[in-house]
């Protein structure tokens, strides 16, 4: 396959630059495909020959989307809860309650197969369709060794035919089971849920850092096991209070810290020194009407700054990537072309898959053909999918050229 006449955004520049250079333009520019992985970058002048040729007409085209941060296999609603947010109570009071998470480990144990299944596919497959063709999704919503490993089975399965590549991570400390007391809990995640998790397809393992969660010692023992049995280490940090998860997560060489709300300057600057990626989740924030974590101290320390959208049922029900865009300019002070990076590049490395989130020759095929020519068109006008062409390890999965008008 060869798309031409492209104005290519290879995310091979500094995410802290000005203007475009985070996206190293490529104008008038083509890339080859050959199977699943990119043959050629350049101008379309030099371009080799193809069967399938695809002509953008000097639309952008940018790396396939990458969310770092989901927790989209569930079941149940909390609507209802949404409701009393708004009227005052805040998320920590709802959990003490018996809402928030256990209110939605309840609805997913009671769930069948089925309606898993068929509930992440549907939310997989509507990230595709925005051009997100690989997304990180955490278990947590099982809370038990056989609720947790049946989650990442069904991942598995919501996956095939979804169109989005799916990266399943570990999330046992997301809260403590009220079956059992929490130290037992905490013993089998370190000894018997994480080592088989491993052979379920995790490729992640991640905790719940906060007051009413789990303490630094809990989970620096979850991921120090995680780590051990080949698993990507994450870690929800900062994001209720300041508990000093940025430090711990650049301590055990974290892929990423994520929220990241509350966190201090020794925490920023913690995460430079260790590589450790800064996932920001505006959306929640906004959702939970808290104070997002701003860009800019971070990109001045030299961290680098990806994007997710966090979906979960509780704090963030909003599945729009031009919104997340939007967001991660508006609230979190990233430039459309930083912002752009930060979903591709730096969701990239986020999650360490070394094979995508640039453009680059022996890389994998995951491209998307915007609507537009123009970067930052995308956050500007949010609130609609600007994806016309979306293709996965070399293949097209949604061509919507022709459907809607082109705009920027």
């Amino acid at each position: 396959m060869l798309i031409t006449n492209a104005r290519i955004a290879t995310m091979t520049g500094a995410q802290g630059a000005e203007g475009e250079k985070p996206l190293a333009i490529v104008e008038g520019g083509a890339v080859a495909t050959d199977g699943d992985r990119i043959v050629y970058v350049g101008h379309s002048s030099g371009a080799p020959g193809a069967e399938q040729v695809i002509d953008a007409q000097g639309a952008l085209l940018a790396p396939g989307l990458i969310d770092p941060h989901t927790h989209l296999i569930f079941a149940g609603d909390r609507a209802g809860e949404h409701a009393q947010r708004l009227a005052g109570a805040s998320y920590l009071d709802i959990a003490r309650t018996g809402g928030g998470i256990h209110s939605t480990v309840r609805a997913t144990r009671a769930a069948s197969d089925e309606q898993l299944i068929a509930g992440a596919r549907e939310r997989l497959q509507r990230l595709a369709r925005s051009g997100v063709t690989s997304a990180e999704v955490k278990t947590g919503y099982g809370l038990s060794i056989q609720d947790e490993l049946r989650l990442l089975r069904l991942l598995r399965e919501a996956a095939r035919g979804a169109g989005c590549e799916v990266i399943p991570t570990l999330l046992a400390l997301h809260a403590a089971p009220t079956e059992i007391d929490r130290e037992t809990w905490l013993h089998q995640v370190v000894e018997d849920l994480t080592p088989e998790a491993a052979r379920e397809g995790a490729r992640g393992c991640d905790a719940f850092l906060e007051q009413g969660a789990f303490s630094r010692d809990e989970c620096r023992l979850a991921l120090e096991a995680g780590a051990r049995a080949g698993l990507v280490p994450h870690l929800h940090a900062d994001q209720f209070s300041s508990s000093a998860g940025a430090q711990l997560a650049a301590d055990l060489d974290c892929a990423s810290a994520d929220h990241l709300e509350r966190i201090t300057l020794d925490g920023i600057l913690a995460l430079a020194r260790a590589g450790t990626v800064a996932v920001l989740l505006p959306l929640a924030a906004w959702f939970l009407r808290e104070k997002p974590a701003q860009a800019a101290p971070l990109l001045e320390a030299g961290a680098v700054v990806a994007l997710g959208s966090n979906i979960n049922p509780g704090s963030q029900r909003i599945e729009s990537v031009s919104l997340l865009l939007a967001a991660g300019c508006l609230l979190c002070g990233l430039t459309p072309a930083q912002a752009l990076w930060a979903c591709t590049a730096g969701a990239a490395r986020a999650l360490r898959l070394e094979d995508r989130g640039q453009i680059r020759q022996g890389l994998r095929a995951d491209l998307v053909l915007f609507s537009t020519r123009d970067p930052a068109h995308l956050p500007y006008h949010a609130g609609v999918e600007h994806a016309q062409l979306v293709v996965q390890a070399g293949r097209v999965l949604h061509d919507f050229r022709g459907t809607a008008p082109r705009c920027g």
